[in-house]
């Protein structure tokens, strides 16, 4: 039987999303083809606009759009967490979707930093890949005094947080790590708020 190149490398390119294999990515394209193609052709340009119009930080790391990146581009001040908020202070996280969730769901008043995942040398991820090189930059400027590891629990979060760590010692900076609620192997996108919000603030120094 003849197959359609075009859907199988649909089926392909659908399997780089996370927990998607092989079979789901066949009914994802399958649905997509029986859908409005208004409503496909939508979705086909985000894509591509994200790739055009979609920026990091160059501070924090967080997703921004043109705009937005532009601005912050042209100002030493860090735009992304607004006004009244303690830059001493900084959280670090895996990605800036751990951001976004801490932000949400724990009091929190200070900076952050997301890296672009964690260390991972099997898999061809050392400091300078995931950012770590830029967060030096960061604390070389010594308006840092505080450091709270948001990594996960995972081996490689862990390896992660102890590399940060040995880091800040450089700079004489005060490094905590999220404790209570987190449970080991866990990861920041799969928690609720409550639990995120309780590790928050029982934080502790290490």
């Amino acid at each position: 039987m003849k197959e359609s190149k075009k859907l199988n490398d649909l089926i392909d390119a659908l399997t780089i999303l996370p927990g998607i294999g092989k079979k789901t990515a066949q009914r994802m394209a399958y649905k997509l083809l029986a859908s409005n193609k208004d409503q496909t052709l939508n979705l086909a340009n985000k894509l591509i606009d994200s790739t055009s119009e979609i920026y990091t930080c160059p501070i924090c790391g967080i997703y921004l759009d043109t705009d937005d990146y532009k601005m912050q581009l042209s100002t030493d001040k860090h735009l992304c967490i607004g006004d009244n908020r303690d830059i001493s202070k900084v959280c670090i996280t895996e990605s800036p979707a751990d951001v976004y969730i801490i932000e949400k769901s724990a009091n929190y008043n200070g900076d952050y930093f997301a890296l672009k995942g964690s260390l991972s040398p099997l898999d061809g991820r050392g400091p300078s890949e995931i950012g770590i090189d830029r967060l030096d930059n960061r604390l070389k400027t010594g308006q840092i005094k505080e450091l709270i590891l948001a990594t996960s629990t995972t081996i490689e979060g862990e390896a992660t947080a102890h590399y940060i760590q040995q880091m800040a010692i450089k700079y004489n900076i005060k490094v905590s790590r999220l404790a209570f609620g987190i449970p080991l192997n866990g990861e920041l996108g799969y928690l609720d708020s409550d639990t995120i919000s309780h590790a928050f603030n029982e934080r502790k120094i290490i």
